[in-house]
């Protein structure tokens, strides 16, 4: 495909993620990928399976970290592809390990009780029917094992048309949810237990800083060959989503949730530390 201005304009945010190739990390990165692979027990035996893999962030960090089987789906086909050109690129042994499919949430490509942990960055932030995704983890997760959840939410509520431009600039109209919202989403099936949880404040980046990481991506090697309009198209839409995306942040945290599946209903624990 010939780029063109009009094509970049009308690209929607994950296809255009996946031509300037941005990695697009869960919240936190490495350190919530750290932290889920610390907590979830997981080891060289495991089997994992990353829901929005995206351009495959943490399907290859658990990889590289640990060396188990990973599967990622998306329903994205180019940032897929993008995904599987950054596996090309990898070691042999992380090739065996690793494989990136196209699929569905609603409808997960996998037997049921399939995997020791089941992993999302904030995808079920997009699906209208939440809870038919997560039923879906449910089923393809072992008995005792894990799911994970590294999930934005509004500290404090923010204006209405930051909401509005961050909705615009993703494709899809954001809920403004606090914290608890957004963990009673998950908490609501009887079968997951919550395993583990932490929290974080998110704060939004200097324009130094910014600038820096735009240019970045302008001076990528597939960036070099295109026409100087077409670059320029692609600077500032990416400056775009970057300062929408800046100001959202003023207003944001995270948590990291770690679910246990559980086979029959526990009693609670009593004397715990809080």
């Amino acid at each position: 495909m010939m780029l063109n201005t009009k094509i970049i304009e009308k690209m929607s945010y994950t296809d255009f993620i996946a031509l300037i190739k941005e990695t697009n990390r869960c919240p936190g990165g490495k350190d919530s990928v750290r932290t889920i692979i610390q907590n979830t027990l997981i080891n060289e035996g495991s089997r994992v399976l990353e829901i929005g893999s995206n351009t495959g962030f943490t399907s290859l960090e658990i990889a590289h970290t640990i060396r188990c089987k990973i599967r990622g789906i998306d329903v994205s086909r180019n940032c897929v592809q993008e995904s599987k050109n950054r596996l090309e690129l990898d070691i042999p042994e992380i090739k065996k390990l690793v494989k990136f499919k196209v699929g569905s949430a609603y409808n997960i490509p996998y037997k049921s009780n399939s995997f020791d942990l089941v992993i999302t960055g904030g995808a079920t932030s997009f699906m209208d029917n939440k809870q038919k995704a997560i039923n879906e983890y449910i089923r393809v997760t072992k008995p005792w094992r894990y799911i994970s959840a590294t999930q934005l939410f509004y500290v404090k509520k923010p204006p209405q048309k930051i909401v509005d431009d961050v909705s615009e600039a993703i494709g899809s109209k954001i809920n403004v949810w606090g914290e608890s919202d957004w963990l009673n989403v998950f908490r609501k099936n009887p079968e997951l237990e919550l395993y583990f949880y932490k929290t974080h404040k998110l704060f939004d980046q200097p324009k130094g800083r910014i600038d820096r990481y735009i240019q970045y991506f302008l001076n990528k090697p597939h960036m070099k060959p295109l026409e100087s309009d077409v670059k320029k198209s692609i600077e500032n839409k990416w400056r775009r989503y970057i300062n929408i995306f800046n100001e959202n942040h003023k207003y944001l945290g995270y948590f990291i949730a770690i679910f246990r599946k559980n086979v029959y209903e526990e009693e609670p624990e009593l004397f715990i530390q809080r």
